[in-house]
């Protein structure tokens, strides 16, 4: 039906719609990678944004995937009707995106503003799990976790060592045990027990638990809100030739 420009129209929109299909696939994959192997922390982040923002990633990149096929179809064979709720679909999208990206930002510029209160206040929540660690599942799994994970021990208070928060603040550790198992570098159980009776002999991780999530958070932060500007302007762009070829066809 179409001929000339209305051509290069056609086919660039097609392209585009293979290019939001693999941004809905990436956009999912992040936010199952995010669930799966990082929610860990979130017991101890004193929020539930974290496992949120997830979440909406997850949701975003289905709807997103499936209305990319819609597309697709409707560019090559030009039926209008599919064109037509392609756009109203994308629209639709776009301004949740859009909705959640002022959010993100309102939400960045008062997190900017009040950066030392949300900092205390994630630094509050993990010293105040530690007396918790071994008497609640949830955060005897998260600390574990994340000291493994980040390689740290505990959490630095005055100019104590980070390890030493485990003996002052956790009654399980006041005997000849001063950290828990995942504080130290080597697994073998002969180097472990020497590490538990004494974590000052190096055989222990001298990271603090604290900056090591906060630094990760904030890289993370990043990554997610990248990636929603990103497929944002992909919509723009798929809307912008789907009314173009429409009207065309029209």
């Amino acid at each position: 039906m179409v001929e000339g420009f209305a051509k290069v129209v056609k086919y660039a929109l097609f392209l585009a719609n293979c290019v939001i299909l693999i941004c809905g696939i990436a956009v999912f994959a992040v936010g199952i990678w995010t669930i799966a192997d990082r929610s860990f922390m979130e017991r101890l982040l004193g929020t539930d944004l974290y496992l949120s923002s997830a979440i909406i990633l997850i949701a975003t990149g289905v709807i997103v995937t499936i209305v990319s096929f819609l597309g697709c179809f409707g560019a090559i064979k030009e039926v209008i009707s599919m064109l037509l709720t392609f756009f109203i679909i994308l629209f639709m999208i776009f301004i949740i995106l859009f909705m959640i990206f002022i959010i993100m930002l309102v939400g960045g510029i008062l997190g900017y503003v009040f950066r030392n209160e949300v900092e205390k206040q994630m630094n509050q929540e993990m010293i105040m799990s530690i007396p918790l660690y071994r008497n609640e599942t949830a955060v005897t799994d998260a600390w574990d976790s994340v000291q493994e994970y980040f390689k740290c021990c505990g959490m630095i208070q005055a100019q104590d060592a980070s390890y030493e928060i485990w003996s002052k603040k956790n009654k399980e550790f006041s005997g000849n045990k001063r950290v828990p198992e995942y504080c130290c570098r080597q697994k073998d159980q002969s180097s472990i027990r020497n590490c538990q009776i004494s974590p000052w002999g190096g055989d222990a991780f001298t990271e603090d638990c604290y900056m090591k999530m906060k630094d990760f958070v904030k890289d993370h932060a990043l990554i997610l809100g990248g990636i929603g500007i990103g497929i944002s302007c992909v919509l723009i762009v798929g809307m912008m030739l789907s009314c173009a070829l429409f009207l065309m066809i029209n």
